[in-house]
């Protein structure tokens, strides 16, 4: 029996024909992009993007990655290996936050601060990656030496990110910097 996410009172499920329907009606009506979203209520971001993008000629794909729960190394080959896939259509967004329990179930056991430290080292080391460079970098959390992308991805400096976070840092957080879109 396949698997679908359990839809609410009235919906209907969430398969591949579904997903297959939305990105096909959201292209030819124009969309600039839809949200793939990550968590243990969705399926894998990276796969359903993969898997709707040949489909689509325009629709761009904002695939949610969650730092600290894979290495910044993966998720640039990941995003790198899609943009290429695509013709230059993902799009990043980076998710620091959580449902505690959620990231307790994923091994993730930072607390907030702890967690936006990761994304920007994270972020340190995934951006150097996307514009060709080889990286060594010894954070607190994260550590690589000669990283390196070996495929560039199809837009400069690869696919923009996309990154929500409070508009005042709580006390506790450690700085962050801006990401432009």
């Amino acid at each position: 029996m396949a698997a679908t996410w359990a839809p609410s009172e009235g919906g209907r499920p969430v398969d591949l024909p579904y997903l297959q329907q939305v990105a096909l009606a959201a292209d030819s009506l124009g969309y600039y992009g839809v949200l793939i979203p990550t968590g243990k209520s969705c399926e894998d971001s990276w796969l359903v993007a993969s898997a709707l993008a040949p489909l689509t000629r325009r629709l761009r794909y904002l695939v949610a990655v969650r730092p600290g729960l894979q290495p910044p190394t993966l998720a640039a080959r990941m995003a790198t290996t899609l943009d290429r896939l695509s013709g230059g259509r993902l799009l990043i967004n980076v998710v620091t936050g959580g449902d505690p329990v959620e990231n307790k179930g994923d091994g993730i056991f930072l607390s907030h601060g702890e967690r936006y430290q990761v994304t920007r080292e994270f972020l340190d080391v995934y951006s150097r990656l996307l514009k060709g460079e080889k990286v060594d970098y010894h954070g607190e959390h994260i550590h690589v030496e000669g990283a390196e992308v070996l495929f560039p991805p199809v837009q400069e400096n690869g696919p923009p990110l996309f990154l929500a976070a409070p508009l005042r840092k709580p006390s506790t957080s450690p700085p962050i910097k801006s990401i432009p879109t």
